[in-house]
């Protein structure tokens, strides 16, 4: 490979990276303005709630089917088309004002999102030379944090200066210039790695649905349901004075992409015995944490948690991503892999949250870290297949 052609792969993994953080983003915009949609657009509370979960209720129901679609697509082409949806409904949401017309847009926004974000991790482990497929896929894993961060500092700066659907049109417009970017980079680019030689077919569920496999997509819904019960109900704890935690609540969100940086470091060039047991590391880091965070009146110990907590969430979830490539096996899907860790992920996040406020109201907030801690064990428990089987067969 030319020094030229190097260059350029490199530039469309970064882009790709850019439009799946931009893509985050657009699950996140609706946050900074639920206020001004119910005083100043007259929305129900239902409606707005409508309009924050669609995006993710799509991946709960149909990510698993939207994968074998892109694997048969071609993830190129899949990119592309979910890209261009997603562009269209954001600029749908930030053009119109009634709220069917608003609520069509999210909803083509959601058909977007949804293969987007299988599409992207898939693409992102195809044109990756080996040795940065497990890192790519480790920064990725943190797309919805980082997504969440782009949004919530975007509206901290434009808010003040343009009205909101200006900044719902800015945020929609950053994704698009993103993801036509690594569109026209990836263009005509071949898998590199070992995926260059590999004679691909269409995949079935049984060539990529193997124990490790399965292992890794168990093992990622049971980090959201802890993640997403975390960071749910984390701001209620830190603002109601039950908490000692010196950090705000969303401070302590913007941890998570520590972790992810510092996984995509760890895993460069390594096995997927060893991704896993990083895994193992991150989940006993959160049972170990998450007990002190909500029962320690020492504000340091009580900071010092929700910080290791929080990176520790962040490892967890990018060595997920990471190891998949290295547990598919020949013959299988990455695409479709990744789409059985998302339907899972999906799950967890229908589930995560109900069942958090459930255990906080009947044990407290003491018995939630508890709650947190099994749940990073039952994480830990849903990967020893994957640590006691070996490479998949060639």
């Amino acid at each position: 490979m030319t020094s030229n052609g190097n260059a350029r792969r490199i530039a469309a993994l970064v882009m790709l990276l850019a439009a799946g953080i931009l893509a985050g983003a657009q699950l996140a915009k609706i946050a900074p303005l639920v206020d001004w949609y119910q005083r100043e657009a007259g929305y129900s509370l239902v409606t707005i709630g409508w309009l924050t979960s669609t995006l993710g209720l799509f991946v709960a129901l149909a990510a698993l089917p939207a994968a074998f679609a892109i694997d048969r697509v071609g993830m190129y082409t899949s990119f592309v088309l979910s890209s261009a949806a997603l562009a269209i409904g954001g600029v749908m949401l930030a053009a119109f004002e009634a709220p069917a017309a608003v609520l069509s847009g999210r909803l083509v926004e959601a058909l977007g999102y949804l293969v987007i974000v299988i599409a992207t991790p898939a693409l992102l482990a195809a044109l990756a030379p080996d040795r940065l497929k497990a890192p790519a896929l480790a920064v990725w894993g943190g797309f919805v944090p980082l997504g969440y961060a782009f949004a919530d500092f975007s509206a901290a700066a434009l808010l003040p200066i343009i009205a909101p659907q200006a900044y719902l049109m800015v945020v929609a417009l950053c994704f698009a210039l993103c993801a036509a970017g690594a569109a026209v980079l990836s263009l005509g680019l071949k898998p590199a790695g070992s995926d260059a030689t590999a004679n691909r077919q269409s995949a079935t569920i049984g060539s990529t649905f193997t124990v490790p496999v399965g292992a890794v997509a168990a093992a990622f819904g049971a980090y959201v349901v802890l993640s997403l019960g975390f960071f749910s109900f984390l701001p209620s704890f830190a603002g109601d004075g039950t908490g000692a935690i010196l950090l705000s609540a969303g401070f302590v969100a913007l941890l998570v992409p520590f972790g992810n940086v510092l996984a995509g470091i760890l895993v460069e060039g390594r096995s997927a015995r060893f991704i896993a047991w990083l895994t193992v590391v991150g989940f006993l880091a959160s049972a170990a944490s998450a007990v002190p965070f909500f029962s320690s009146p020492d504000p340091v110990i009580a900071t010092a948690s929700a910080v290791v907590f929080a990176i520790a969430g962040g490892v967890v979830a990018s060595a997920l991503f990471a190891s998949i490539p290295s547990v598919v096996p020949l013959g299988g899907s990455v695409a479709v892999g990744i789409g059985l860790v998302a339907q899972s992920g999906g799950l967890g996040t229908l589930v995560g949250p109900p069942l958090a406020g459930y255990v906080i109201s009947e044990f407290a907030w003491s018995g939630f870290g508890w709650f947190l801690a099994g749940i990073s064990l039952l994480g830990i428990a849903c990967l020893v297949p994957m640590l006691r089987a070996g490479p998949p067969s060639a």
